[in-house]
């Protein structure tokens, strides 16, 4: 029993084989039938669009942030460097 255990216990008729076998052959034969409203793409396209205008904003914040960051950096080193010329013209 170990080596047929995926063979019924009991014995399937060769006319019901045949009939499932056929239908299988005519449901793979019929294909696929897909239907998509109008409402669903208006739906997606719309949820797209959100989504994408939400991530293009959120990108164009992290830039600006990221522009700030910068000039506020290079402020610093500028006054950095001008009070560092000041403190040795005055040691002189």
């Amino acid at each position: 029993m170990d080596e047929f255990r995926h063979t019924p216990l009991i014995p399937i008729s060769e006319k019901d084989l045949l009939a499932n076998q056929r239908k299988i052959e005519e449901r793979n034969r019929k294909g696929y039938y897909v239907e998509i409203k109008k409402d669903t793409i208006y739906f997606y396209t719309i949820a797209l669009l959100t989504l994408g205008t939400i991530f293009y904003s959120f990108l164009m914040m992290n830039e600006k942030q990221m522009r700030i960051r910068t000039s506020l950096e290079h402020t610093k080193v500028l006054r950095v460097k001008a009070n560092a010329g000041k403190k040795g013209a005055a040691l002189i």
